[in-house]
């Protein structure tokens, strides 16, 4: 799961929490721009654009005056621009979701993903004959724009927008988001085809998103039936299981849903695994034809030495 580190200053979907970018120096309008801000421009630099089937484009480069991060910029004709500084390391990943994913563009909570018109829990169970993950809509789901989270009071005066050159990305969400929303908004002038702050999604809620209905390790592993020390640790096998809607100093939290999918998906591949596998004669797990032919080539050696040895013998 990739995760942005900041928003660039025009993006009209921005991810809360993240701080706000000068982006100006963006070409915008122009996604072959975009590519030439980095592709062969220098060691280390790079940039790509390719189009989207919907007629829209994504565009990428590395930032020359900050080269630990680079810009990701989709745009789609009817849903506008997300404009996303991320890491110089992420972009690959990001481009394949966007291009290839099947899983809208505008990603919260862990991989929940918008395609405009619905949000759907993060990909986990592979639709085999359509060979991609099978989307699955949240249930009661309100999409929160930036108009609604706005009609609050803020400080817009509080906020700032960061300069790139000397940008460097924070382990922590900012604590007055709603201010830098604000600040946000009131920029928005400047940008001639910005979209209207009631069509610019922020966020979702739903009830399964609701803090208090989360499940830690332990409500995991209840759900996938498995016993907890089965569960891989989150500190070197995080890979292994489904990306965690909050991370808490308490350790990770899933959506039940997600917990469920995640169990589906694991039925799928390791049940199958787990059926059909057998020990061979030293112990080891193996599929059943490998340690049938094992078991089957050990007698036929142990009952050739032991000729060997009768014939010896006599």
């Amino acid at each position: 799961m990739i995760l942005p580190v900041a928003n660039g200053l025009r993006t009209d979907h921005p991810v809360p929490g993240l701080p706000f970018i000068n982006d100006e120096r963006l070409p915008l309008d122009n996604p072959d721009a975009i590519e030439r801000t980095g592709r062969n421009q220098g060691e280390g630099l790079w940039g790509r654009t390719d189009s989207l089937r919907d007629g829209g484009w994504v565009a990428f480069t590395t930032e020359p005056k900050n080269r630990s991060y680079a810009w990701a910029v989709h745009f789609h004709p009817e849903y506008g621009r997300t404009v996303l500084l991320v890491h110089d390391g992420d972009w690959s990943d990001l481009h394949h979701e966007w291009m290839y994913g099947s899983s809208g563009f505008l990603y919260r909570h862990g991989g929940y993903w918008w395609d405009g018109t619905a949000w759907h829990r993060p990909g986990q169970v592979l639709d085999r004959a359509f060979e991609h993950y099978d989307p699955r809509p949240v249930r009661d789901a309100t999409t929160i724009t930036a108009a609604d989270l706005l009609a609050q009071p803020t400080t817009p005066a509080s906020a700032k927008v960061s300069k790139i050159a000397d940008f460097e990305a924070s382990e922590t969400l900012l604590p007055n988001w709603l201010d830098h929303l604000a600040l946000w908004a009131d920029r928005r002038h400047l940008v001639p085809d910005a979209l209207p702050l009631d069509q610019c999604v922020v966020d979702l809620r739903a009830p399964e998103l609701e803090p208090t209905r989360l499940v830690d390790r332990v409500g995991l592993a209840r759900i996938a039936a498995i016993a907890l020390n089965d569960l891989p640790d989150p500190k070197h096998g995080r890979r292994d299981l489904p990306p965690p809607q909050v991370d808490t100093s308490d350790g990770p939290r899933w959506s039940e849903p997600v917990a469920r999918d995640w169990a589906e998906r694991r039925r799928s591949t390791e049940g199958p695994a787990a059926l059909l596998a057998d020990t061979t004669t030293f112990g080891p797990s193996q599929p059943r034809g490998l340690v049938a032919d094992h078991n089957l080539l050990t007698k036929i050696i142990k009952d050739a030495l032991e000729d060997e040895d009768t014939k010896s013998s006599k």
